[in-house]
């Protein structure tokens, strides 16, 4: 998140949206506004393959990959001040990089060095930064119980085969109510009472329980993984994930269909109507037309224009 915005592909940023140019970088091709059918279709693409991955694997994406839990845990710390402090130097760099994917990093920093960010681009940053602080010294993971959207899908994605952290009922006697696992939970619940929609799949409770199953000398799976609940199977190829599967082929198969079909010099010719159509004293027939050329590739490119019409005189 914080790298690829330094990428540059062919002289130009990896991915980055342009807004005043109102063109869309990506990878080394140039997208403009008006080629918003192939963000439409990556659109497609990533929401089936997330959709996807949640029915087979849960949460993962809460758990380990999500910037609310990242950054909650980077600025984790014992006292407060050091809190405030981490969440202050976060919140200042991360923002940073949000408006690097539509300004150019480079050009950031060159602005900010002058001190001419600019209302726009420090309006932004500034706004982000108290967003962002905010979030991180106030809310942290009870963001993810309460507020983030993806969590109220997980009743809906889950089924009986998904990969979440869960409890082993059918061991409760090795259970010794240290309440450890309640402790290190970031929001706040008790994982003993089943799936929660709270839950964001980190395993904190797992780590925090195999210590003490260790130092009992019992089995240290009493909390961890498990497909749809303890002693359950993976069902890779069930019906629901067949069908995801196959949207996201579709998906990716639409992208490519786009990109691959995408033409680098778009032409458009039309009738002049300030001018009437007339013939000329030697027969010929005279007309106007308006033609517009659109460059989507970034490097230039050399046309040549010519008018041929079979069996006519033209020029």
């Amino acid at each position: 998140m914080l790298g690829l915005p330094f990428a540059r592909v062919g002289g130009e940023s990896a991915l980055r949206l342009d807004v005043a140019a109102g063109r869309l970088h990506a990878f080394g091709a140039s997208y403009a506004i008006d080629e918003a059918f192939v963000v439409l279709a990556a659109a497609l693409l990533v929401t089936f393959a997330f959709l996807l991955v949640t029915l087979l694997f849960g949460r993962v994406w809460c758990g380990w990959a999500c910037p609310q839990t990242v950054l909650s845990e980077l600025t984790s710390a014992r006292s407060k001040p050091a809190r405030l402090a981490l969440a202050g130097a976060v919140s200042a760099v991360v923002s940073a990089s949000l408006v690097w994917w539509f300004v150019s990093p480079y050009d950031f920093f060159r602005r900010l060095a002058a001190g001419a960010l600019g209302p726009v681009v420090g309006g932004s940053w500034a706004a982000l930064f108290v967003v962002l602080f905010l979030d991180l010294t106030l809310l942290r993971a009870r963001f993810c119980a309460t507020i983030c959207p993806y969590a109220k899908l997980q009743g809906v994605l889950f089924d009986r085969s998904t990969l979440a952290v869960a409890y082993d009922a059918r061991r409760a006697a090795d259970c010794v109510d240290c309440g450890a696992c309640v402790r290190v939970c970031p929001t706040g619940i008790d994982i003993r009472r089943g799936l929660q929609i709270e839950c964001i799949a980190c395993a904190e409770c797992a780590d925090a329980c195999a210590p003490i199953m260790a130092r009992l000398r019992r089995a240290p799976d009493l909390v961890g993984y498990a497909w749809g609940e303890p002693g359950g199977k993976a069902r890779p190829l069930r019906p629901a994930a067949l069908a995801l599967g196959a949207g996201t082929l579709a998906a990716a198969a639409l992208l490519a269909a786009v990109v691959a079909a995408r033409a680098v010099l778009d032409l458009s010719a039309l009738p002049e109507f300030g001018f009437t159509p007339r013939r000329m004293p030697d027969g010929r027939a005279v007309n106007a037309y308006s033609v517009a050329l659109e460059n989507h590739a970034r490097a230039p490119v050399t046309v040549a224009l010519a008018l041929r019409a079979p069996g006519a005189d033209v020029a």
